[in-house]
């Protein structure tokens, strides 16, 4: 059984190990590779395009059964694996455990930038509807004073309708003014939102 650990990390141990199959053919050699993810091939040529199998290793228990073999479970899988000798299952127990640790803690670490991801999220969010809350009392405030104004410049023509012998020139001057309050309040809404 051979297994490259040499220059690469024990999270990517790869190699040859022995895979029970079935109770006809038993164990029968096979290729795996684990990263966080254990997979296993025929043979090396296979990895390029097809996985026989695999158990992520986050959710994994690893129990070892005797000197050579052990057994690698999560949910409904369960990879019987045995190795040549107890050296070999050994570096494949350890490989893995170390792999399993790296993908949760790589878990953890995406859940926590997702969380901090969240939070300024709901920061923007916030700071999103006080500007609209802002906004919102602006245009009321604005309505408000359109609402007065136009109260006024209509009282203002109303009064000249109902007594058109009195001071026109003063009327004309009271009317212009309303008017002008009214539009400027008008205009100021318009052109600020």
């Amino acid at each position: 059984m051979h297994s490259d650990l040499k220059g690469s990390p024990p999270e990517s141990m790869k190699g040859w190990l022995y895979k029970w199959t079935n109770y006809l053919k038993g164990y029968q050699r096979r290729f795996l590779l684990a990263n966080g993810l254990l997979s296993y091939y025929r043979n090396q040529a296979e990895m390029a395009h097809s996985c026989r199998g695999s158990i992520n290793l986050v959710g994994a228990f690893i129990d070892v059964q005797d000197s050579c073999s052990f057994v690698i479970s999560c949910d409904a899988q369960t990879f019987h694996l045995r190795a040549n000798n107890e050296v070999e299952k050994q570096k494949w127990v350890v490989s893995l455990e170390v792999a399993k640790s790296n993908a949760i803690q790589m878990l953890e670490a995406e859940s926590d930038e997702e969380m901090e991801s969240a939070k300024e999220e709901e920061i923007d969010y916030q700071s999103s509807l006080r500007q609209l809350t802002s906004k919102l009392d602006d245009m009321n405030t604005c309505n408000d004073l359109i609402e007065k104004h136009f109260g006024n410049l209509q009282r203002a023509l109303s009064d000249l309708e109902k007594n058109p012998e009195q001071d026109t020139a003063a009327r004309s001057k009271i009317i212009s003014e309303r008017a002008t309050l009214f539009k400027i309040t008008s205009n100021a809404m318009i052109n600020f939102f």
